[in-house]
């Protein structure tokens, strides 16, 4: 049913009030502003199925204030060109000469005439509908469908400043549109869709910008810098064009985590997820709750040598110098160069992880062979000493006929950065593989995208970096105001539940359960009576004499020291069973001081003096709240507000006219921002940028692929060479199989010829 303007009401004696139930614009209508009367016409076309748009808009000459404006249906007017009808037909009718264009449908306009127009007329304080008509010539929308209408989509700037929340905080947007669904009691109330919340989002990125990426990058790196007192570390390389080459930071929660454990580092390149493509290079270790910890950060545009030695020495000038004891890498052949050229002191181990991914493949006609698997796994990795490493090394490659395999021999000559009985002299916290840094990089998944910015990365690396400090300080929490359970209730177990954190007491504590199944008696062959190390044989009884594995423990009884031929205390940092076994043999009733490593225990963690970088809790009164700030507090506020009024229908009722009549007054206050179109407001504020590096630092380039980013994990280019090559099952020839096989085509193009012969 459409209305007439003949059969409308005047109602020019009074403005109309936002809260009167009015919903039919009418002659003659006053509104105090221009924005009740576009919302009245709004309102009104939504409820009878149409748009509306705002066909022109007068201003004046002098100060160009709006007296004017004129809205019609989304209908009105003419399509230009052609009919939409005539051009599916053409594009239906010869497809290849249009191939490349994009085919839009057109909006098919039937030259509508409903229309209002407004206007303020001068030395008057009100808005007066002056013209309006409200029969349509065409069919409306039902009202189900009436949230597609593509000009009815609009994001408010209330919504805007939740997405803007919900996207700082990791949310992805198919889940913010989940929220807004369920806020608005289902997705087609909200208003929008997928797309324009994407949109959103954009603009957000570019209005943060100002800048280039790169340079918006470094100024929000320099505020934090400020921010911290200057502690927050910061250093770029530029290549001769002026663009981002290399970039490390290191926030100063990580230097002084790098003082307590800083002596075990991994360090990977595979995680490129950013917009130029850089891999990203986390510098990871292990805290003492056995949790992943970053040391600091670094994004690099190559993996080169150079490349390499810049990003470490810039690493070891952040952390005033101090090498770890190892760190854990692939075998990138230029990172091992860079690693002997900046970390002499430093034990390099390679990931064991990459290696054993490798044999299968390298060896893959030894490994059909029954036994091969046995033995190689016995050789490798149950190898107690190098001694028994290198007499099962022979014996296999005599056995399988591997004395010309070029790539074996490679491997041996680094056995004694992957092969465990080499690696156990060194202490890895227990690490054998970059794991650590590559789930570093799923834990940054969270924050970051293929389509991520310099910005926003530095952005998101800042909330994971803060994220991973709150579960150490959950973990604090648990380890000191909670206690353990006890399983074996021994003087020793209680005593390791006072000074190691909860995960580590749990790693002990299997270590203990274990050491009651071992028997231990004493070498009498190698102990004398007059020295002071006595050795103990250590076994298990109840395996069969033949497969008995025997541990010799060393243990001197004055100074409380002692050894193991696993070597676990050396690698992990943790008495083994087998040591446990022996102090428990001698009623040692606490964890000699030789057996306790500081980095595991509760105490670990604590530093003399003040921290280095520490936020304060309570703002300075004289801190100004920026635009953002005050909708997150006031969306806190209101939070417990609206949870009290919805626990009844009177509640609610009073509560909505509240905010009705004070939403009026506040829209009469002054704003911080510029008036945008449609009422809303611009209230974003440029953030003081801080020290700025170079003023004319240009962005990497852009790494360009067809479609959607790939956000999986990248190879190095030593594993992509692993990939085994395509083998032809007709001539043998690696590059090529069968069907392609230039051979083979050969030989059926001659015997062809032959037969017609």
């Amino acid at each position: 049913m459409h209305e007439s303007s003949d059969n409308l009401h005047d109602s020019s004696d009074n403005i109309v009030d936002e809260d009167e139930p009015i919903s039919i614009p009418c002659l003659n209508q006053k509104f105090a502003n221009l924005q009740r009367a576009e919302n009245l016409f709004r309102a009104y076309a939504l409820n009878h199925g149409f748009a509306i748009k705002i066909q022109n808009t007068q201003r004046r000459v002098k100060d160009k204030s709006i007296y004017g404006r004129m809205y019609v249906c989304n209908l009105a007017g003419e399509n230009r060109g052609k009919n939409p009808v005539e051009e599916e037909e053409i594009l239906i009718g010869s497809v290849g000469s249009v191939k490349g264009k994009r085919r839009r449908d057109v909006l098919p306009r039937s030259g509508c005439k409903v229309r209002m127009y407004v206007v303020n007329k001068k030395k008057s304080t009100h808005w007066e509908i002056t013209s309006l008509e409200l029969e349509h010539n065409h069919e409306v929308v039902t009202p189900s469908k009436m949230s597609l209408i593509r000009r009815e989509r609009h994001v408010t700037a209330a919504q805007r400043n939740l997405i803007k929340t919900l996207h700082a905080s990791g949310v992805p947007p198919r889940q913010q549109m989940n929220i807004f669904g369920q806020m608005h009691g289902g997705a087609e109330q909200v208003g929008f869709n997928s797309q324009h919340l994407r949109n959103v989002v954009r603009d957000f990125r570019k209005d943060n910008m100002g800048v280039n990426d790169a340079q918006a990058g470094l100024d929000l790196l320099y505020r934090l810098k400020e921010e911290s007192g200057g502690k927050f570390f910061i250093k770029t390389l530029l290549d001769d064009q002026q663009r981002l080459k290399c970039l490390v930071w290191v926030d100063p929660r990580s230097m002084m985590a790098y003082r307590n454990f800083g002596d075990v580092v991994a360090f990977d390149t595979t995680y490129r997820t950013n917009r130029y493509a850089m891999p990203f290079v986390p510098f990871t270790g292990v805290n003492h709750h056995y949790q992943s910890i970053v040391f600091g950060f670094a994004l690099v545009r190559d993996e080169l040598k150079t490349t390499f030695e810049w990003v470490l020495s810039t690493w070891l000038e952040a952390m005033e110098g101090k090498e770890p004891l190892a760190i854990i890498t692939d075998q990138d052949q230029a990172m091992a160069a860079a690693i002997e050229s900046q970390l002499p002191n430093t034990s390099h181990l390679l990931c064991s992880w990459h290696i054993s991914n490798k044999f299968p493949e390298k060896l893959a006609n030894y490994y059909s062979k029954e036994g091969f698997k046995f033995d190689f796994n016995n050789c490798i990795y149950h190898s107690l000493t190098e001694d028994v490493f290198e007499d099962r090394w022979k014996a296999l490659i005599l056995k399988y006929n591997l004395e010309g395999n070029t790539w074996l021999q490679g491997l041996y000559a680094l056995k004694h950065k992957w092969v465990e009985s080499y690696t156990r002299n060194t202490f890895s916290a227990g690490q054998k593989t970059t794991s650590r840094s590559e789930g570093m990089n799923a834990y940054f998944d969270a924050y970051v995208g293929s389509c991520t910015g310099l910005k926003d990365f530095v952005e998101g690396a800042q909330k994971a970096l803060e994220r991973q400090f709150m579960r150490e300080k959950d973990e604090d929490y648990n380890t000191y105001h909670r206690s353990r359970c006890m399983q074996m209730k021994t003087a020793l177990e209680h005593h390791a539940a006072s000074i190691y954190t909860k995960e580590m007491f749990r790693r002990f504590q299997e270590q203990l359960v274990e050491a009651n199944k071992y028997f231990v008696e004493k070498d009498r062959d190698r102990s004398l009576e007059d020295v002071e190390d006595t050795f103990y044989k250590c076994y298990r009884p109840l395996t069969g004499a033949s497969q008995r594995t025997m541990y010799l423990v060393s243990f001197n009884k004055v100074s409380l020291r002692g050894s193991c031929i696993c070597r676990m205390y050396d690698h992990v940092g943790m008495p083994c069973r087998h040591i446990i076994a022996v102090l428990t043999k001698r009623c040692v009733a606490e964890l000699p001081e030789h057996f306790v490593k500081r980095r595991w225990t509760k105490d670990a963690n604590r530093v003399d003096g003040v921290l280095p970088y520490q936020t304060s809790e309570v703002e300075s009164p004289s801190h100004e709240l920026t635009p953002t700030e005050r909708f997150n507090h006031m969306t806190l506020l209101t939070m417990a507000f609206s949870h009290s009024c919805s626990a009844s229908k009177e509640r609610y009722e009073y509560a909505v006219g509240v905010i009705n009549r004070e939403t009026e007054i506040i829209e009469k206050m002054p704003v911080d921002g510029v008036e945008r179109e449609g009422g809303e407001f611009n209230t974003q504020t440029t953030q003081g940028s801080g020290e700025k590096l170079h003023e004319n630092i240009l962005d990497p380039l852009v790494s360009k692929t067809k479609g959607r980013k790939k956000e999986h994990r990248h190879k190095s280019p030593l594993e992509e060479l692993t990939k085994a090559k395509r083998k032809c099952r007709y001539c043998t020839m690696l590059g090529h199989d069968v069907r392609t096989c230039p051979k083979k085509k050969q030989d059926t193009l001659t015997k062809a010829s032959t037969a017609q012969l």
